[in-house]
């Protein structure tokens, strides 16, 4: 993992660190954090899709309706 990771860095508040520097458990959890966010990047695409989906599922239903379609409830008494 060494190879890897020689040129990367990492920042925080307090600066930039060197991730070849860090522990072989630190560059793990450095490699996994990347991993990790580029599966949460995915994720957030995916469901954008979704919902835009969703939008053009409801329009077309929408669009579809008619007066006839109309359920009358009958009020209880």
């Amino acid at each position: 993992m060494s190879n890897e990771t020689e040129s990367w860095t990492y920042t925080s508040e307090d600066g930039t660190y060197s991730v070849s520097e860090f522990t072989e458990e630190g560059k793990m959890a450095f490699v996994l954090l990347l991993e990790t966010d580029k599966e949460i990047q995915a994720t957030r695409k995916t469901l954008a899709k979704l919902e835009m989906a969703v939008k053009g599922f409801n329009t077309t239903v929408i669009n579809q309706l008619t007066e006839e379609m109309l359920v009358v409830e009958e009020e209880e008494e």
